[in-house]
């Protein structure tokens, strides 16, 4: 019985120190990520689609334009580990500043701005 348990503690070691090693390459650039300056007074109506492919941090968003104001983002394919409220503050925070800089969230921050650069990549087709 000893050495199952054995097994088994050692099978989990290896499994958290091997993904960790794997996430730390994307976490890095995640990081490093830089969002474009998107000036929201120069958006055209409409609802368009951007995406940012970053491994666990890829997501997809659709944003709506209206009246020359973006009124509403929904998030199409969320990141792997989502967390809703994270991403319900995100949001709030774009449509109420009209802007992509806004605050990154504490503890998220490769997960806040791999959103933002998935509106980025969404917006730069509204101009």
């Amino acid at each position: 019985m000893l050495r199952v348990i054995m097994w088994i503690v050692a099978g989990l070691v290896i499994l958290f120190v091997g993904s960790a090693l794997l996430d730390a390459p994307g976490r890095k650039a995640g990081e490093r990520l830089q969002i474009g300056n998107v000036d929201f007074s120069k958006l055209e109506d409409g609802v368009y689609e951007g995406q940012h492919k970053g491994g666990r941090w890829s997501n997809r968003v659709r944003v709506t334009v209206a009246s020359g104001k973006v009124t509403g983002i929904e998030i199409v394919r969320d990141v792997w580990f989502r967390r809703p409220e994270l991403t319900e503050q995100v949001v709030s925070d774009v449509i109420k500043s009209q802007s992509l800089d806004v605050d990154i969230v504490s503890g998220a921050t490769v997960t806040t701005r791999a959103y933002l650069k998935a509106m980025e990549n969404a917006l730069t087709e509204a101009r």
